[in-house]
Formats: C-alpha cells, structure tokens, sequence
C-alpha cells in the first residue's frame, strides 16, 4: 500500500465473515494484517446506510429502518393538522417510500433461506 501512496482508514474500515450461528465464535476473533495495520472482524457492518450481520439475519438493519419510519411519521403526524391530504402525501412519498426501496440491489438475491431467520 505504501508503494502506491495509499493509507488504510481504520476508522472507515472493516472486516466481516459471514457464517451460520454455529461457526459465529470460530470467526468472532479473527483479524488480519493490511499493509503495517491489523483489521479485527465485527459482528456488524454498514455499507450504502445498509447493515450487515455476520449472520444475515438483518436484525440490526431492520431495528433501524423502524426506528427511522416511527421517527418520520411521528414528525408527519404532528404537523398533519396544518397541512392538506397532498401535502401529506408528497411528504409521505418523500421521507419514507423512497426508504422502502432503497438498497434493493444489495438485497436481491438473498437467498430465500436467509431471509426466512427474520
């Protein structure tokens, strides 16, 4: 890395292994070394605001995605009395649809086995 004038970020970089709940402990401790830096595996990780857990079962992700929604429609509701049905809509489709299909791209294809641990 030093002969091509890159710098690892430690505080932006991290290091994942995805496995079954069983094999979980095997990789909780492992680390490996970048250039003159050690990256230690985490049990979560972020990628385009979606969370990843080393065993996809997107809790984490889908704690905040509802932590999100309540936080925008309670703010929705408190306003809604001063504004108009269009009003509301257009702030509806623009703080929270759009959220339902974000990172769908990074979701497509999980297997359907994967997605049945929710």
């Amino acid at each position: 890395m030093n002969n091509n004038v890159l710098k690892l970020n430690k505080d932006k970089t991290e290091l994942i292994v995805f496995s079954s709940k069983q094999h979980v402990r095997k990789t909780e401790s492992l680390r490996i070394k970048v250039g003159s830096s050690y990256i230690n595996s985490s049990m979560s990780v972020k990628n385009l605001g979606l969370i990843l857990d080393n065993t996809l079962r997107m809790k984490k992700h889908v704690n905040s995605i509802c932590k999100f929604y309540y936080y925008q429609i309670r703010n929705i509701g408190l306003i809604r009395k001063y504004i108009n049905d269009e009003t509301c809509k257009t702030l509806v489709q623009a703080l929270i649809i759009y959220r339902l299909d974000y990172c769908n791209a990074l979701l497509y294809n999980i297997p359907l086995s994967l997605t049945n641990r929710l």
